[in-house]
């Protein structure tokens, strides 16, 4: 996970348009598609991303919380068993571990078998910020889940879908 916020003070993301945005508008609209989703809950999902790498952009983890360990990889940062099961993954895929299609593809390939629950879970929520909290918990798992760091990525992520595919912002879509 990128540093973590210091717990007084307010989570700030870095300011509108970039590295996020862009990743938001082209990953967004792939997962909202291949998994079902709608724009709140992708943006959810997204906002956890966008908190454990900075963003996107740090695919290492910078402080690992483990002592010695490899730390988190990827747009999810994954860690442990998980990790290995991405690095694994994209080697039977030929896959670079650091490209956009084996962290895309790897994400939603682990959200439709060994976190399928957090999948299910991610759907049935009615409201960007739960959508945000189920992930968090369910898929990512923290020690320090820093909500609102996360809940601030979210709203910044469901922007960016929206300005970039409102035809897929239809009202069954819109967060209420």
């Amino acid at each position: 996970m990128a540093q973590p916020p210091s717990p007084r003070a307010p989570v700030r993301p870095p300011g509108p348009g970039g590295v996020f945005e862009g990743r938001c508008a082209r990953l967004g609209p792939a997962l909202m598609r291949d998994l079902a989703l709608t724009d709140f809950q992708a943006a959810g999902l997204l906002g956890n991303l966008g908190h454990e790498t900075g963003g996107f952009r740090h695919l290492q983890e910078i402080a690992p919380a483990v002592p010695g360990s490899r730390g988190g990889w990827g747009i999810a940062q994954w860690t442990g068993r998980r990790r290995v099961a991405m690095e694994e993954w994209c080697r039977a895929q030929g896959l670079d571990p650091a490209s956009e299609a084996a962290n895309a593809g790897y994400l939603v390939r682990e959200l439709r078998t060994a976190e399928a629950a957090a999948l299910e879970a991610l759907k049935r929520a009615t409201t960007l910020e739960q959508a945000t909290e189920t992930f968090c918990r369910l898929f990512e798992r923290p020690g320090i889940p820093a909500l609102p760091s996360r809940q601030a990525w979210a709203r910044r992520a469901l922007r960016a879908l929206r300005a970039a595919a409102p035809d897929l912002s239809q009202p069954a879509r819109r967060q209420r």
